[in-house]
């Protein structure tokens, strides 16, 4: 099934003003808008508060964010981020890193928006998965004329939280983020 066939699934939700599939970077790869409204802006608008609404739960020591919404007067805007990776904020090799905006103007469909919106990102992944890097093979050095004490190797989980914690360093998130933001527009 084609990405375009998946995204208007969600056309079927009372009230759906229009969807748009975004990069982990912000980058827009497809959208399925059938109002006249200005998708690309808002959209993107979404995704911005929906990477917001990610750096932030991190500050606050909540973890990820996987799903925000904003309630408006005239509409229900849902961001969902599906992120397979162990950095919150890049996409690794091998592993889906995409978020899904919907729109819907029926607050009755609350509910089922939540579930579609699941159910395709989900089938979205196998789309959107970065291939594995394959490195060169490296060739070996050559044998040392004295032999050199090797520390032993941390064990698995400690080099997972260590790596874990180097990307979850302050400065690295808000260097992230701040490069993710769009300049403010002057008024």
């Amino acid at each position: 099934m084609d990405v375009q066939k998946k995204l208007s699934r969600l056309a079927e939700i009372d009230g759906f003003l229009g969807t748009a599939l975004f990069s982990a970077e912000g980058r827009l790869l497809a959208k399925c808008e059938p109002s006249d409204l200005d998708l690309k802006l808002v959209a993107s608008l979404a995704n911005s508060a929906l990477i917001n609404a990610q750096k932030t739960a991190i500050d606050m020591g909540f973890g990820r964010c996987q799903f925000t919404y904003i309630h408006t007067e005239k509409a229900l805007i849902l961001a969902r981020c599906l992120n397979e990776g162990r950095n919150p904020l890049r996409a690794e090799p091998g592993k889906c890193h995409i978020h899904l905006i919907l729109l819907v103007d029926n607050p009755d469909s609350l509910g089922i928006a939540k579930l579609e919106i699941n159910k395709v990102i989900e089938s979205l992944a196998e789309d959107f998965r970065m291939p594995e890097t394959v490195l060169p093979p490296q060739r070996k050095p050559p044998p040392s004329p004295t032999p050199v004490k090797k520390e032993p190797p941390a064990a698995p989980q400690e080099r997972h939280l260590r790596d874990v914690a180097e990307s979850l360093a302050d400065e690295n998130i808000d260097a992230v983020f701040d490069g993710l933001l769009l300049p403010a527009s002057p008024h």
